[in-house]
């Protein structure tokens, strides 16, 4: 079963505290929301809850065609479910209950939409186990509220599919969550039990008389968890190493840790620490009630994760907030990006401002795009399917029109990046499952397998080492580069490079020209070249401090590799402006970037914006 359907329909079960912050989130989001609860007041009590989160999501910036009028309501669940596209359950956590609903949502939704549950407790493996879909069936398990806090812990059960997986990966990192992939089912995911974990060492703390119920809040509040905000505590040990970094710290500092590790107490939770810490907690909270609280520890939060998607001097812009179109002085200047989860090309000027749809009801994972301004046209890659030889490559006019497939399905499985060469008239594309590198003519005629990176296994692949994901040619100097995307944050990404033609005598199987340009990188995608500067640009998805990142290095000395953007989330697609000096990013996360090509005065054009992958940057004056 395929997932790779767009979503524009979410379906909320359960509008509680938990369900009702997930529809505000999506209707932040631009999705058309319908909501079901057999509770009396259910719609009335969600749409107040919604009212009073809109300030809030309007703060963090709203999505195009963000509305509260896309919700709905009704109160019988078939009818909710019957054409959503993605499901949010929020019921109550108890085994029986969670057994019976989803076999019941799960015969309600269509066969190819993903449902998520937010449960806390209770398992994928025991929810699914009474559809006859489980393999749609994931965890999407927020921390409260969903539509302010960012983390999403997604797991799958005994019977989910990767492909599902991965998807509601994709899906939630779309819409401004930061998912995380829990490899194995356990009770309380992993954050609650990172929380819980911390407060075993505080209650016992206090038992033992060490410190006050204020002061150790306190030890938190003040002290690493003003750390933990910026970034985790592996990294932060990191920094704690010195110049020799987790290396150092592991070697020379971690015996100490282990020291402190082994000295921690286990409380006995009787009635006595209880009343402590209630006592406590009622001391520190004074007059305030836990509403008012709560209102203070939103505004904080927001105003932390506002500060971390600027990163620095950056400008997150809504809609709203967007100038005129030209007004950045130079009209001629567009940049297209494709939005997956919307399924649509749209485009907006290099400030941020005049975002429009260019082209919607692209519904096959549109990947890499790049535009022909002579010819007046726009060239995207479909992905397709991963498991099936369906990908394909689309052409339209600049306007939308004319919408015509050029490679069509069956000729390439998952076409990633692609490049023109317009002195060539051909087109470049990496095939990620076929594992090859191709080309063919502008019109699709001569497809050519240029590089054949299998080595004798069944397409679709499965070794990821062996997927071709990012592409840049070099015309005048006869080369082309290519991306092999590795495992998962396992450090095999590596850029090859080869002559445009393979040599005399050989075939794209055995050419015997494939240089090995730079390795153990952790997923690059995306390439881009400055040829006059002889250098290489690439986005990188894997894990911080090397993945999640725009890297660049000399095309005469890979080993000189400069981080020069990082914090992403899932960075793709990767065009230069070289006259300029700066380049434009987007990644998995929503965001599309611009950058001087140093990697300075990151700019956020668009935030939380859709599950983006290709960008291309295009100067109308120069053609």
């Amino acid at each position: 079963m395929s997932f790779d359907k767009a979503i524009h329909r979410i379906a909320i079960v359960g509008t509680g505290v938990i369900g009702a912050s997930w529809a505000a989130q999506y209707l932040a989001r631009g999705f058309d929301v319908i909501a079901t609860d057999p509770a009396p007041n259910a719609e009335a009590n969600l749409r107040q809850y919604i009212d009073e989160a809109w300030p809030a999501l309007t703060q963090v910036g709203l999505s195009p065609g963000a509305s509260r009028d896309r919700l709905s309501f009704t109160a019988n669940m078939k009818d909710a479910l019957s054409q959503a596209d993605f499901v949010q359950e929020n019921g109550p956590e108890r085994p029986d209950f969670k057994m019976k609903l989803f076999a019941d949502m799960d015969a309600a939704t269509p066969p190819d939409s993903l449902i998520a549950s937010s449960s806390s407790g209770i398992t994928a493996s025991v929810m699914q186990s009474q559809c006859k879909h489980p393999e749609r069936i994931v965890i999407g398990h927020p921390f409260n509220p969903p539509h302010i806090v960012p983390l999403v812990e997604v797991v799958g059960g005994t019977k989910t599919s990767p492909e599902a997986i991965q998807r509601a990966i994709a899906f939630y990192a779309s819409i401004g969550k930061k998912p995380i992939h829990l490899h194995k089912e356990l009770p309380g995911h992993v954050g609650n039990r990172l929380q819980a974990a911390l407060y075993k060492e505080i209650m016992y703390l206090i038992q033992q008389g060490v410190l006050s119920v204020s002061d150790a809040d306190d030890a938190v509040s003040y002290g690493s968890g003003l750390r933990w905000g910026v970034m985790g505590p592996s990294l932060q040990w990191h920094l704690g190493g010195g110049p020799g970094g987790i290396k150092h710290f592991m070697e020379h500092l971690m015996p100490g840790l282990e020291v402190i590790i082994k000295s921690l107490g286990t409380p006995e939770i009787t009635d006595e620490l209880k009343q402590t810490i209630v006592d406590g907690v009622n001391q520190i909270a004074g007059s305030r009630s836990v509403d008012q609280l709560a209102q203070t520890e939103n505004e904080e939060l927001l105003a932390l994760i506002k500060l971390r998607a600027r990163n620095g001097s950056a400008t997150t812009k809504t809609v709203s907030e967007t100038s005129q179109p030209g007004s950045n002085g130079k009209p001629s200047e567009r940049l297209f990006f494709l939005d997956v989860s919307g399924g649509r090309i749209e485009s907006l000027n290099p400030d941020g401002s005049d975002r429009r749809v260019v082209l919607d009801g692209l519904k096959r994972i549109p990947d890499g795009i790049e535009v022909d301004v002579e010819a007046g046209h726009i060239y995207w890659t479909n992905m397709g399917n991963p498991t099936a030889n369906d990908g394909s490559i689309e052409r339209a006019d600049l306007d939308g029109t004319n919408r015509k497939t050029i490679v069509p399905p069956g000729a390439t499985f998952t076409p990633k990046q692609l490049k023109l060469d317009k002195q060539g008239g051909k087109i470049y594309w990496s095939d990620r499952e076929g594992m090859r590198v191709m080309r063919a003519n502008f019109n699709g005629s001569e497809i050519e397998t240029l590089v054949d990176t299998s080595e004798g296994a069944t397409r679709p692949g499965r070794d990821a080492t062996k997927w071709c994901v990012g592409i840049a040619v070099d015309r005048d100097g006869g080369k082309v580069y290519w991306t092999q995307k590795g495992g998962d944050n396992a450090s095999e990404g590596r850029i090859f490079r080869a002559n445009l033609e393979i040599p005399k005598g050989k075939s794209a199987v055995d050419r015997t020209d494939v240089e090995l340009f730079l390795d153990r990188l952790p997923e690059p995608i995306d390439l881009d070249l400055d040829l006059n500067n002889r250098t290489i640009y690439w986005t990188d998805r894997g894990n911080p401090p090397q993945g999640n990142t725009v890297s660049r290095a000399s095309l005469d000395n890979s080993k000189d590799q400069q981080i020069l953007v990082n914090d992403l989330m899932e960075g793709i697609g990767l065009s230069l402006d070289l006259k300029n000096g700066r380049m434009f990013f987007a990644d998995l996360g929503g965001s599309v970037y611009s950058a001087k090509l140093d990697g300075s005065e990151k700019k956020a054009l668009v935030f939380a914006g859709g599950n983006l992958t290709g960008v291309a940057y295009v100067d109308f004056a120069q053609a």
